[in-house]
């Protein structure tokens, strides 16, 4: 029977850096479901204590149904003691509502609903659409994903008020004082995560966020942990030296808007032999001159890359 979640548990277990890991693929261009394994138990043994399957960075788009449910699977059997599942859900109503009770049924504790791809999207219909969703899994927190400054404060008090196993927020509209208005008018209650990762973790943390998601932790998990460790302590002098460290590497990433972004996270993982560096269209591997930029802004924190396990080798 499902038991209504402690909410509050799962937000302070969720203000931390939410790690999207890349999905590995085969020569073949089937997913490497082994290295999969390898690669989240890589990020939990690391000190990453949470993870979003099926995110962005995890090509949600280029996968299947079937390959969606198999990529959670995988990430959640590399689980550890601590670590919370936050699986990425989305596409039609139907489709969404399927995949958050395959996830539930799997051991998520969470699920992030991708913001709808529908071009026509009305504020009024993005709370019809979480809210059905988080009614289809009472018993799961809710990360809605938010893009788009279409939704105001107002609709999403309004979900909260409808939803309350809505526990927070991925916001990802590139502007902090836009963030900053959007949290206030929603109220209080909700945990609000930096959805355009270490870029903009230190503006939007001092606009009241708590967490921040990262693809670079498929990287260097390290670097990643240093951010949030100095944006906890309030040291925003930290924060920017570590944001130095990595500029040009997210920069890289949001380049052409971010046409490259999961093909420069694999193309610096397949330079550390981690995975082969291919992605699936609509994404495209980087060329030789942009792998070389890659190679290039990695190079002062490579010694933080820690490797695989032996059995999870290339």
């Amino acid at each position: 029977m499902s038991t209504t979640p402690d909410l509050g548990d799962l937000k302070e277990r969720l203000a931390t850096v939410i790690g999207i890991p890349v999905v590995p693929y085969t020569a073949g261009g089937e997913i490497d479901h082994d290295r999969a394994v390898a690669l989240a138990r890589r990020l939990v043994g690391n000190g990453i204590t949470a993870l979003t399957p099926n995110g962005n960075t995890g090509e949600f788009y280029a996968l299947s149904p079937d390959e969606r449910r198999a990529v959670l699977t995988s990430v959640v059997s590399a689980r550890g003691p601590g670590t919370t599942i936050v699986a990425g859900v989305g596409l039609d109503v139907a489709t969404a509502i399927s995949d958050a009770r395959f996830a539930r049924d799997a051991g998520a504790d969470a699920v992030m609903i991708h913001q709808p791809v529908l071009p026509y999207l009305s504020a009024r219909g993005w709370v019809e659409y979480n809210a059905a969703v988080a009614a289809a899994v009472p018993d799961l927190g809710v990360l809605p994903y938010l893009s788009t400054t279409a939704v105001t404060g107002a609709d999403i008090a309004r979900l909260a008020e409808r939803a309350p196993n809505v526990v927070g927020l991925k916001y990802s509209v590139p502007d902090p004082v836009v963030f900053a208005t959007t949290r206030a008018r929603a109220g209080d209650g909700l945990l609000w995560v930096a959805g355009l990762a270490e870029s903009y973790a230190p503006a939007y943390w001092q606009a009241g966020a708590r967490a921040f998601t990262s693809g670079l932790v498929n990287v260097a998990p390290a670097v990643s942990l240093e951010m949030l460790a100095a944006l906890r302590d309030g040291d925003y002098d930290a924060a920017a030296r570590v944001w130095r460290r990595i500029r040009h590497f997210e920069e890289l990433r949001a380049r052409d808007r971010a046409a490259d972004n999961v093909s420069v996270v694999k193309e610096a993982m397949h330079q550390l032999g981690l995975c082969r560096r291919e992605v699936r269209p609509p994404s495209h591997p980087v060329p030789a001159a942009l792998a070389e930029e890659v190679a290039e802004s990695i190079r002062s924190w490579r010694a933080a890359v820690p490797e695989l396990e032996p059995e999870g080798r290339p």
